[in-house]
């Protein structure tokens, strides 16, 4: 993966706030709290093989990362999704799930950058 390569993009929550800096540093502080509960629960719904609780999880977390421009890590959570949702490629889905917690590691990373950039 190419490291330069930003994994948000906040042009589009710039766009829903109408650039209120407030507004949208509250989304980002919003999904910096919320997010790891998604992702902790999309874990241990898969140990406990809770495929409708993974799908309704990843379901509420995709538009999130819409708001943040990661398309890529919105279209992994709706891989999760679909799997979960469909009961296919069950298998898969602790790959996926680790592959997002490393995106979520950065897109946290860069959603941190931002808030302080936004606070100044």
């Amino acid at each position: 993966m190419d490291q330069t390569k930003q994994l948000t993009d906040l042009s589009y929550l710039r766009s829903l706030t109408g650039g209120a800096t407030d507004k949208m540093a509250k989304y980002i502080r919003m999904f910096l709290t919320g997010a790891p509960i998604s992702l902790q629960q999309m874990e241990l719904y898969t140990l406990s093989k809770d495929w409708s609780g993974l799908r309704q999880t990843a379901h509420a977390l995709k538009p999130q990362l819409g708001y943040f421009g990661a398309k890529g890590s919105e279209d992994l959570v709706k891989d999760i999704e679909r799997m979960a949702g469909d009961q296919v490629d069950l298998d898969r889905i602790p790959g996926q799930i680790e592959n997002f917690r490393k995106q979520y590691d950065i897109i946290s990373a860069e959603l941190e950058a931002s808030l302080k950039e936004l606070e100044k």
